[in-house]
């Protein structure tokens, strides 16, 4: 009596099959994401600007993962391996590229806010100062003090104002350049992994 192994009838799995698929399907993925930050394009407003390259960053790791993933499955394939290295190279050069912008809009978005809260501090000091000692304002009686008060109070607030936008977009600038040079670095380590001669 024969026996037959059950080894003989497994169906044969491949890993480079599996990091293929997932690596396509994250590369999709944050192609679509990318496509859905997008749309509508505003390239010419800053605040826009920078979100997209704040997201981008955010979502930059799925993009590694993904060409990670194709790359190992593309080992044996020569001609795809140097497709692959060749495009990790490019983007990692675009992403660490994605950094200059990234800090001249987030110098130029800083700025233009510390202009705004100095104007509308202006507009109210103004109008402060308008306000004469003696007149009535509803039924409270105005002092010099309390101009000096409300006065002192509005230049309080609006220091306070301009150093939270300035370490808030600091933050955001920070957070967006860091993730765009930590993925644009490996994506360049990626490509030029890719582009070693294969082994004898």
């Amino acid at each position: 009596m024969t026996t037959v192994s059950s080894q003989s009838f497994a169906p044969a799995y491949s890993s480079t099959g599996l990091c293929r698929i997932v690596g396509v399907a994250c590369i999709a993925g944050f192609i679509f994401d990318v496509l859905a930050l997008v749309i509508p394009p505003a390239f010419g407003n800053i605040e826009w600007r920078l979100s997209l390259f704040q997201q981008v960053g955010d979502r930059s790791i799925i993009l590694l993962f993904g060409l990670a993933l194709l790359m190992y499955g593309s080992l044996e394939s020569r001609r795809l391996r140097k497709r692959l290295a060749i495009a990790c190279l490019i983007l990692g050069v675009l992403f660490n590229l994605a950094c200059v912008l990234v800090i001249r809009d987030g110098l130029a978005f800083q700025e233009r806010a510390v202009n705004t809260i100095s104007a509308q501090a202006s507009t109210l000091q103004n109008q402060i100062q308008a306000v004469q000692p003696g007149s009535v304002q509803g039924k409270v009686k105005v002092t010099p003090e309390d101009i000096q008060k409300a006065s002192q109070a509005l230049t309080q607030q609006a220091s306070t104002l301009k150093q939270n936008a300035k370490t808030g977009i600091v933050k955001t600038s920070l957070s967006s350049i860091g993730n765009l040079v930590i993925v644009g670095i490996a994506l360049i380590g990626l490509g030029q992994y890719g582009n070693r001669p294969s082994k004898a």
